[in-house]
């Protein structure tokens, strides 16, 4: 009965439809040549229509009937014997009415929804379609068949599992179960359901696949093999001649989409990782020049191929530092950016420091104390910011052979060339001027720093919040301040403060206190106007004796919630935040080499300190600065650079100071005054070893140190953040920098063609960079090309200089030149779309574009 029902509800269906426009009523024809319906044809009841069986002997009756004595009612004709044509009355009612057919092709054909002009191209396929799962899921892929194309694709991308009829889709479906047709399951299904050989044509069609034998690795390769030919010059490829296909812009935007697919990338990874090996594509590379390869994103292998072309030349001390530079920033965009990313960045710290060791041909001119401040606060400091970031990318793979190339050139310029040339320079400057009574004209002194800065803003009425972090050096407060103002434009400022010595915490930190005079007594200890400045509680007394309204908390104790977060300090007018990540790993033997990575820690930490006191507690005035820098260096140290201490009575001792009551003169070393502090420590001295050089003691750990006077040890960052309110008057928020298309004519009239884009804005406090990406879609939103990615980040202030050129390619198919088709612009870092341009795309078909 349910066989009944199906085809009485289909018939109806079919009556129920509007009729045609020379119909008045409806004629269907049901034809059953097999006699599989003719024990149910007399149980078909429809409404408002007529049953009328045809036989032997009644097709002239048929014909009678029908158009002489019944014109008006709605029939339904079985026929189930094919009658001779020149004997077949009923051949032009035929023409004009309509078919049904019930035999379970017809069947499954009318549940697809596919005309029945394509009867014969489906009988092609009935394997796939006998399986109810098979119908099922092409059922939920396509609505309706007119053509062939959608048909053939719709079985390709149910076998595939692919949610859309793209055959871009269905091969990366059908790659990423295995290049090996016998292991992969997919394509024996495709084999099992006949559709084998539909598959290939399909891969003729898009790829121009054109090899003998069908092979999903020799696909692959092709598609490989024909994109990187759209690059590079056909000639010089001659040992793959046999992989070039003629479909070349479909093959660059196969390989793009698949390179950027979440789940499946990794599958082409895999295999274009074989693919360089097998086909000894290092072979093909070393005879071409770097500018026909450097912008090819499609294997690994370039980027190998730049970072050791590069590294090459630094070691042959060629100076093209701009032209190197110029190209890791190329790099920046492509596909495999991230793989090499700690090697690219590597390769940029010693860059910036060779670009700007090359300002000072002469060496570094000796100059006065407060303008060697300034020049290092301004300009040196760089070599120490990015040797911190080399080490940093170092850390990641230190087995890498490039990685230790490298460093020996970092080493060299740092420690031979920068620190030496700096040390020299600063240690001429240290006359009795300065160590008589240590400080620089000109730049503040911590111990005044509570007096010049805090005293101020509190008798103003202003709350105020001071971060120190212990060993937070000048370079690394840089960042810091640079990161404040990505937030709100002009928000915090930065100046060099230079630190008590010996620059030690427990000096420094008593420095940054309240004081009128800073003593240390015979057993080492600091005290304050009289008070112990040792530990959290005696500094919180202090500050209370001079403001009442205050507190001193560690920051490992800051709850990490909002409710108790504001309850712990709401109120106060005055916080001191002790934070301490980087002496507390550099100070120690056996993590002295992660000090960098402390410093990034601290960065960050500090960055969500801001956060929370201006968002949580709505606090305005935050100082961030520290008790003392620090010198690092990661290569060995010399045996010269170590030196005995003197057998003298010493109060207090580290790597790079001694504190005594003796007052003698030792070479080498800087004898300072410490009645600086205060009138009682009259007698009583500091010795520090000139240059960098350490104290000879037991153990390890002399790598890091601090407590001498070079400039990385006692200039020390004094960052102001004050936070704007979108309320205040002067607010403004940083901003991304946007792009504009430079393009007289929005027309495209070849399958590749480049679109420049201009960076509108310089990155500067008001602007901060982003990156784009651009690609072109369809009216349905469908992605008919590459994706490019620009990072807009220039901070040129030459128009010309921040132009941005990306190569676009189109995938193969026809165009209509009144269809839509857009470019779509996305800020990736927002993951939104800020633009769409409108192109007419007007290509003449080629032979081998369709």
């Amino acid at each position: 009965m349910s066989e009944l029902n199906n085809i009485v509800k289909a018939l109806k269906e079919e009556f129920s439809k509007p009729p045609e426009y020379w119909e008045t009523r409806k004629i269907i024809i049901w034809y059953d040549y097999d006699k599989d319906f003719l024990d149910i044809i007399d149980k078909v009841v429809i409404d408002n229509v007529k049953i009328h069986k045809l036989s032997d002997d009644n097709y002239f009756y048929t014909k009678y009937l029908l158009e002489e004595e019944d014109t008006e009612s709605n029939y339904l004709i079985y026929i189930n014997k094919l009658e001779e044509e020149n004997n077949n009355w009923i051949t032009d009612i035929t023409l004009y009415s309509q078919s049904f057919y019930a035999d379970k092709t017809s069947m499954i054909m009318r549940d697809l929804n596919i005309e029945d002009n394509l009867r014969h191209v489906f009988s092609k396929y009935k394997g796939f379609f006998s399986i109810d799962k098979n119908c099922s899921n092409f059922g939920k892929l396509v609505s309706s068949v007119n053509e062939n194309k959608t048909l053939e694709l719709g079985i390709l991308a149910s076998i595939s599992k692919v949610k859309i009829l793209d055959f871009e889709e269905i091969v990366k479906s059908i790659l990423c179960e295995g290049i090996n047709e016998k292991e992969n399951p997919m394509y024996n299904d495709i084999k099992n359901y006949g559709v084998e050989e539909l598959f290939w044509d399909y891969c003729k069609l898009y790829y121009g696949y054109n090899l003998k034998g069908n092979c999903l690795s020799k696909l692959f390769n092709l598609i490989v093999t024909t994109a990187l030919s759209s690059f590079i010059k056909e000639e010089k490829l001659s040992s793959l001649k046999s992989y070039i296909g003629s479909s070349k812009p479909n093959c660059i935007v196969f390989i793009d989409h698949w390179i950027n697919h979440k789940s499946q990338s990794y599958y082409y990874i895999e295999y274009a990782d074989n693919y360089e090996k097998d086909l000894n594509i290092s072979s093909v590379i070393e005879k071409l020049d770097i500018e026909e390869f450097k912008d090819i994103d499609i294997l690994k292998i370039f980027d190998r191929e730049i970072i050791k072309y590069i590294l090459s030349g630094l070691e042959d001390e060629r100076e093209d530092y701009e032209y190197f530079i110029s190209l890791i920033g190329s790099r920046r965009t492509k596909n495999f950016y991230d793989d090499y990313k700690n090697i690219y960045e590597a390769l940029l710290s010693y860059l910036e420091m060779a670009r700007l060791k090359r300002e000072y041909k002469n060496g570094i001119i000796q100059k006065k104390a407060v303008e060697l401040v300034k020049e290092y606060s301004e300009k040196l400091y760089i070599f120490d910011y990015y040797y911190r970031k080399f080490y940093l990318n170092y850390d990641i793979r230190p087995e890498s052979e490039i990685m230790n190339r490298l460093k020996g050139l970092v080493e060299n310029i740092y420690v031979n060339w920068y620190l030496s040339e700096l040390l020299t320079a600063w240690n001429y400057e240290l006359t009795d001027e300065y160590t008589n009574y240590w400080g620089v004209p000109g730049v503040i002194n911590q111990r005044d720093f509570y007096k010049e800065k805090i005293n101020k803003m509190l008798d103003d009425g202003n709350k105020v919040f001071v971060i120190i972090s212990d060993a937070l050096r000048y370079e690394i407060g840089t960042e810091i301040n640079d990161r404040f103002n990505q937030i709100v434009v002009g928000s915090s400022e930065i100046q060099p403060m230079i630190t008590s010595i010996p620059s030690i915490t427990k000096i420094g930190m008593a420095s940054l206190l309240p004081n009128k005079d800073i003593s240390i007594t015979d057993t080492g200890r600091v005290f304050v106007d009289g008070n112990d400045s040792a530990g959290l509680e005696n500094r919180k007394n202090i500050l209370t004796n001079n403001f009442k309204n205050s507190i001193a908390i560690e920051f490992n104790n800051i709850p990490k919630n909002k409710v108790d977060f504001n309850e712990l300090l709401k109120g106060y007018k005055l916080v001191y935040i002790y934070h301490n990540i980087i002496d507390a790993t550099g100070d120690k033997a056996n993590t002295e080499k992660d000090t960098f990575i402390a410093a990034e820690r601290a960065i960050e930490e500090i960055l969500w300190l801001r956060e929370k006191i201006t968002g949580w507690l709505g606090g305005v005035n935050i100082f961030v600065t520290s008790d003392h820098g620090f010198l690092y260096q990661r290569s060995p140290l010399e045996e010269s650079s170590k030196i005995s201490k003197e057998k003298i009575n010493i109060i207090d001792r580290n790597r790079r100071s001694i504190i005594t009551k003796e007052n003698i003169d030792m070479d080498g070393l800087f004898k300072i005054r410490l009645d600086y502090l205060g009138k009682e420590n009259k007698g009583m001295f500091a010795y520090i070893p000139k240059s960098d050089i350490r104290f000879k003691t037991q153990g390890g750990g002399s790598n890091y140190v601090h407590g001498g006077t070079t400039l990385q040890e006692v200039i020390v960052p004094l960052i102001f953040y004050k936070h704007k309110r979108s309320t205040y008057k002067n607010y403004k928020e940083s901003k991304d920098v946007t792009l504009k298309l430079l393009s007289t004519r929005n027309r495209i009239t070849t399958p590749e063609f480049g679109l420049t884009f201009f960076q509108v804005e310089q990155v500067s406090e008001e602007f901060i960079s982003a990156t784009y990406e651009v690609y072109m879609v369809d009216a349905d939103d469908n992605i008919i090309s590459n994706k490019e990615k620009i990072i807009a980040d220039s901070k040129n202030d030459r128009p010309d200089e921040r132009n941005h050129i990306v190569r676009m390619k189109l995938k193969q198919k026809n165009y209509s030149k009144r269809e839509n088709y857009r470019l779509v612009v996305r800020n990736l870092d927002k993951d939104i779309i800020v633009n769409e341009i409108a192109f007419i795309i007007d290509i003449a078909i080629a032979d081998d574009f369709f």
